[in-house]
């Protein structure tokens, strides 16, 4: 996972407005529950587009890492702008920011002195998780419908190789998602 694939939010920002000097970029608090934010975010090539070109969504665990003990609120919102323009066509060669993939590694190591890699419960093996985690992830943030939505919930609760803090935050993008998509059906 060499850092030079990714690109930072910041430098997707730079590109954005320079080719959409008169965009708009939105972002909105979808959930601020105990212990966790979930941000959404809109690109708009644009400002008096109707639709936005693309969306991202995001969910930090307030307290997760030592930069979500005060910032969760800040990183969880930068990261929803980054994922939707990575998600247009600012990403590099990889959707992920330069900032996730840092705190991912931070968390990361973080983790490895607190918690083994396997869980008590079960022998899931947390390279396999992390990628499962990822695909459930992108599948959801690029649902279409509802119907859709509730297919891949199915699949994840059935999902064995996934770890309890990845299955908390698929929760949270799949509330958020069903939100999105209840809204734009009723439009």
């Amino acid at each position: 996972m060499a850092l030079e694939n990714y690109q930072t939010v910041a430098e997707r920002l730079a590109q954005f407005w320079r080719d959409h000097p008169n965009g708009r970029i939105s972002t909105t608090l979808v959930a601020g529950e105990s212990g966790y934010w979930v941000f959404r975010a809109e690109i708009y090539r644009d400002a008096a587009d109707p639709f936005p070109v693309s969306t991202g969504t995001a969910h930090e665990v307030i307290g997760a890492n030592s930069i979500n003990k005060t910032s969760a609120l800040e990183v969880c919102e930068t990261s929803s702008v980054g994922r939707a323009l990575a998600l247009y066509k600012y990403h590099g060669s990889q959707i992920a920011s330069v900032e996730e993939i840092t705190r991912a590694k931070h968390r990361a190591r973080e983790n490895a002195t607190v918690t083994p890699i396997r869980t008590v419960a079960s022998d899931v093996d947390a390279t396999i998780a992390a990628q499962r985690f990822q695909e459930f992830h992108d599948e959801l943030s690029l649902a279409t419908s509802v119907d859709q939505l509730q297919e891949i919930g199915t699949r994840i609760g059935g999902e064995k190789q996934l770890l309890e803090s990845h299955r908390a935050q698929l929760r949270a993008l799949y509330g958020a998602r069903k939100v999105e998509l209840k809204e734009k059906a009723s439009n």
